[in-house]
């Protein structure tokens, strides 16, 4: 038995009521894999960061987690470290680092730095970190 076709039409508007109204993830993570992250100035380490509402994760290949709530981000800093490579045939290398200063569960002071070439990333990460705190010369 088919259903005619205004009761097929009132229920597709239903359909798609309900799926409009469902909750949706108004704050999905932003990845940044492939990164250099340097955490209490030991030993240069790949590591990928995922940032969410509240935190950023950061997770290196060792299997180690560190997460770092964007409320004790403290203060942070961005500089581009542009360098000349080759010899006969010249190019501009960037490394675009940021730095950041934020308490950590004890309420201690750490220091990170997060290093990385991908020019797409900077924007992203900028956007982030200016909700945290100010940038600092």
């Amino acid at each position: 038995m088919t259903m005619p076709a205004a009761s097929r039409f009132i229920a597709s508007l239903i359909g798609t009521g309900i799926s409009l109204l469902a909750p949706t993830r108004a704050w999905s993570a932003a990845e940044f894999n492939n990164l250099t992250c340097v955490v209490e100035l030991k030993t240069e380490q790949q590591c990928n960061i995922s940032i969410h509402k509240r935190a950023m994760i950061i997770k290196f290949p060792n299997g180690r987690t560190n997460r770092v709530r964007l409320s004790k981000i403290r203060r942070w800093a961005y500089t581009n470290q542009s360098e000349l490579k080759g010899f006969i045939f010249t190019w501009v290398k960037h490394r675009h680092v940021f730095g950041i200063s934020f308490r950590n569960i004890d309420g201690d002071t750490e220091q990170m730095a997060v290093a990385f070439d991908d020019s797409q990333y900077v924007q992203p990460f900028t956007f982030f970190l200016e909700g945290t705190g100010p940038a600092f010369d």
